[in-house]
This record gives C-alpha cells, structure tokens and sequence, in this order.
C-alpha cells in the first residue's frame, strides 16, 4: 500500500469521526507532516475518489488501480472511504467541494440519497463522475458520466453457468450484497431473467443479505448445510462466495459462484473452495473514469458518458490467465 492510499484512508477515518474538517486534514506522524489539502504545486488536477467501503478485495483493486492511473497522468488523487455510511459520503462530497477539488469520483452507498450532494458539487463547477454503481436518474442530477459493469448481464452471465453445470435442474440458493445497493439489485434481475428459463432449478431457501461480507457469508451457509440439501451456492460478489466456501469445504461438490473476480475468488478457485467467477474489472471502471474526468476538465468531450467494462467468466480451465 502506498503512503499517499495509507494517508488517504487515515484522513477517511478521521472524517468517519467527526474529527476532521474535509477531505484535505493534515495528519502527521514522527517521520512526515504532510498536508493533502494544500493546492498542488505542479498544477495538476486535483481529484478526489470516494469508495463505498475498502473492506475487500474488489475495493482494494479499485483504489490500486486508481493510483496507478493518477500517477501516469499526473494526476493529484485522494481516496477516501465512506464506510458504507451515505452521510459520512455527503459530507466528504462537501467539504471536497469547499476544498476546491476539480473532480470527485464515488461509488454512491445510497443511489438515491446521494444524488442532491452530486448535484450541488455539480452546480459549483465540480467535475462529478460515478464509478461502479450510479446515482438514480444520474444524468438530470450535473454527473458527468458513469463508469461500471453491466451488472445485469454480469448476473446472467453467472446464473447461465450454474444452470449449464447443473444440467438445468437443481436445489440453488442465494447471497446477496445490502438490500438496497443498485448493482446487487441489477444483478438479482439478471439472475432471474436466467431463471426463468429453468423452473427445475429452484431456490429452496430465501436470498440472504450478508452485506458483502465474508464471514457472514460462511455463517449463513454453515446454517443452510444443516438444514438442505444444496446443489448450488450463487453470490453476488466474491467475498461472498469464498465465505460460502469456506462453510462447504473444497471440493465439495457444490456449485458456488461469485462476481468481481478478485485475488482471493481466483485463490478459492485454485483451490476447489468456488467454482468460478464473474469479472467486471473493478480496476478498469477507476482508471476509465479518472482517464474521463481528466479528458472533461481539459476542455475535451467524451465519446459516450456511460463506460462500461466487459464480463468475463473465470474458472479453473483460465484462472490462471488473470492472476
């Protein structure tokens, strides 16, 4: 981790606190000061990346990716967490407004609660871009553009798996991301448009919201085992999925998938633990937007202001290609 990333996410916690005044706090420790607010002296964009969370790998990919991005463009980034609090996101979209950051990038917690902040960042001459899920009715709120998967197909892509590996016909059940997050939601609707078209596969338990989170995941499929008879697992993120596996065991027989295609899905993968994954690319959905918000402030306009990234399906015949 980069001491700027480390710099940044002890600036998002102090912010989380109550004990910072914006984006830009100075922190300091026995070896540096350094001041994030302070305006860049090489005149270079100054942008802000605001996450969801950092508490997985898909994020962590995000952030790494951005940093890389940033630094190829000379590009002057801070990135922060919200810490899956939709307050705590506007008020950093507010004090990284007062602060005179030229763009700002977030991942919004709450799709429709974020979009007045968007707006107002917007309306004070704030380049405001959405990265992997977006704001609702984005456009008519001054975002500039969007840059994410499509999650719906990524969910048909994923279920069309489980229902070609089990022959169309099976006991399924389901992992979901927070109830209310728009890329879960748009992936439960591709679940379902592949559904349909096998009505003997069958969920014989309700979907369960572990909030992305892995032991929770291993938790709640611990409690399935011992009470159905399961053939397949689907999640809508890896996290998820390599919790399920955990609970299941390698090579366990059942069928269990993910999204995201991160480092410890393809481990999982390697190892018997899931099956396979979908990957959205989460690292190219950072570095497409910083590449268009820095295409915007230099005056320029974008061929289309909704960018999406590819779905690939991962599993043990090419992990090894994307590791």
């Amino acid at each position: 981790m980069s001491k700027k990333r480390l710099l940044a996410m002890l600036m998002a916690g102090a912010m989380t606190l109550g004990m910072a005044t914006g984006c830009g706090n100075t922190a300091t420790d026995d070896s540096q000061n350094s001041d994030a607010s302070t305006d860049s002296t090489d005149g270079a964009y100054k942008i802000a990346l605001i996450q969801q969370h950092q508490t997985n790998a898909f994020q962590i990919a995000v952030s790494e990716a951005a940093e890389a991005k940033a630094e190829e463009m000379g590009v002057d980034l801070t990135i922060l967490s919200a810490d899956q609090d939709a307050a705590t996101q506007i008020s950093q979209i507010e004090q990284c407004v007062s602060e005179g950051y030229d763009a700002i990038l977030f991942e919004p917690v709450d799709p429709d609660g974020l979009c007045d902040a968007a707006k107002s960042a917007a309306d004070a001459g704030v380049v405001v871009i959405n990265i992997i899920s977006a704001c609702t009715d984005w456009e008519n709120y001054g975002i500039s553009a969007v840059s994410y998967g499509d999650n719906v197909k990524a969910g048909e892509t994923e279920m069309q798996h489980v229902a070609d590996l089990l022959n169309g016909k099976g006991n399924i059940a389901i992992l979901t991301g927070p109830s209310g997050d728009s890329g879960g939601l748009q992936r439960m609707e591709g679940y379902e448009n592949v559904l349909k078209n096998y009505p003997d596969m069958v969920q014989v338990v309700a979907p369960a919201d572990c909030q992305w989170d892995t032991a929770s995941a291993q938790a709640t499929v611990e409690s399935w085992l011992s009470a159905y008879d399961l053939d397949a697992i689907i999640c809508e993120n890896d996290g998820m999925a390599v919790g399920a596996g955990n609970a299941a065991g390698a090579n366990s027989g059942i069928i269990i998938t993910g999204v995201d295609g991160t480092p410890d899905g393809f481990e999982a993968i390697n190892d018997g633990r899931i099956t396979g994954t979908v990957s959205q690319n989460g690292g190219a959905m950072a570095a497409n937007a910083i590449e268009a918000a820095v295409t915007l402030l230099g005056g320029g306009t974008l061929d289309e202001n909704v960018i999406i990234t590819d779905n690939t399906w991962i599993d043990a015949s090419n992990v090894a290609d994307y590791e």
